[in-house]
């Protein structure tokens, strides 16, 4: 693990800045045109309403396919490392990898300052075999004020700023992974704007689920002039109960009503995922305490994972009550994971193929 500089980039504010009259709009699709077929493989993580598991969904996903590229150049294969990057101040990827209180953690400074000040962008490299990590940090609750003066000079190019940054650097990476908090309507638009699929995890039943649902479509819809191409790709079910590896009736009720939903906004229902991942509190918790992902975890409680440093067996985690973690039920929430980053991933690789043959 290190950190890593990508400091041979063109000015991102340079381009921003050749829209000061906010009426250019023919010029700005001309922009967008040019740096959308290099953000193809940029998946973001978000909803229009907080405490529904965005983070988790998000560092499990990256860890998945990151996973699956190691597995690729074990192989022979090519293969290309995953990068994740959060834009909440308040998430908690730090803790989710690990990373938090490190030498690595430095508040998200040096990224703020890389997208909205046109320094180099720095990346946690390796953070996990084939994963790159930009984690969250402090820092990052300064990004929608700076982008809302940046809005109110330039317009809707402001918005611009992440995507054009990710486009210098996306041919680096297999996949990359963005987590946007639903908070703030600076941060989400900038996160739109830079990204072509998305997931909308769903965590409850109340209404207040299907309500986040639609802001976030309504969101996308007014941003349609420096993104065309975004749109849900996936929406993801985590915390709900497994009864012999079946769902309940309140998982079978609530799909129903969001395709539904889908279906009566012109949407294929295929967004709606048939893999969920179980409820899991407990394991939950100790993924992000231990700063392990949900695959890690399972490993760790089988006696299987080594350390990157010296090699040896990590510990076998225990709970908060000095029990040791059951490996079977760790195991069952790492594969509920991995079957949703694979249904995940069919649809998104879907959409690209629609994308290509409409350019």
């Amino acid at each position: 693990m290190k950190l890593y500089t990508y400091d041979d980039m063109a000015s991102r504010l340079d381009i921003v800045r050749q829209f000061q009259d906010l009426t250019d709009q023919g010029t700005l699709v001309e922009l967008v045109s040019q740096i959308r077929p290099h953000l193809r493989n940029v998946i973001g993580v978000t909803i229009g309403k907080g405490g529904v598991g965005k983070t988790t969904v998000a560092t499990n996903l990256a860890y998945v396919l990151a996973e699956e590229q190691a597995q690729r150049a074990k192989e022979g294969r090519s293969a290309l490392p995953v990068l994740y990057i959060e834009l909440d101040a308040n998430g908690n990827s730090r803790n989710d990898f690990g990373l938090r209180g490190t030498e690595f953690d430095d508040d998200a400074r040096a990224f703020i300052e890389a997208v909205v000040a046109d320094k180099s962008l720095t990346v946690v490299k390796d953070a996990r075999p084939y994963l790159d990590v930009v984690p969250s940090g402090a820092a990052n609750g300064e990004l929608a004020t700076q982008i809302g003066k940046l809005n109110s000079e330039h317009g809707l190019a402001a918005f611009l700023l992440l995507a054009l940054l990710i486009a210098q650097i996306s041919h680096h990476y297999r996949w990359i992974v963005i987590d946007f908090s639903p908070s703030d309507k600076n941060n989400q638009r900038l996160g739109i704007s830079a990204v072509t699929h998305m997931i909308a995890p769903i965590k409850g039943s109340d209404d207040g689920v299907l309500e986040g649902l639609a802001a976030l479509a309504r969101l996308v819809r007014g941003i349609r002039v420096i993104n065309p191409e975004a749109w849900i790709a996936a929406i993801a079910f985590l915390g709900f109960k497994k009864v012999k590896g079946e769902p309940t009736s309140e998982l079978i009720n609530l799909r129903e009503k969001i395709v539904e939903m889908v279906v009566d906004a012109n949407m294929s229902e295929d967004v709606v995922m048939s893999s969920y991942v179980r409820e899991a509190p407990v394991l939950a918790a100790l993924c992000r305490n231990t700063g392990m992902p949900a695959k890690e975890l399972a490993l760790a409680a089988s006696g299987r994972l080594t350390s990157p440093v010296d090699g040896d067996i990590v510990p076998r985690p225990r709970d908060e009550n000095g029990r040791y973690v059951d490996s079977d039920k760790a195991a069952d929430l790492a594969d509920d994971y991995t079957n949703l980053a694979a249904e995940v991933i069919r649809q998104v690789r879907q959409r690209n193929k629609e994308l290509q043959v409409q350019a």
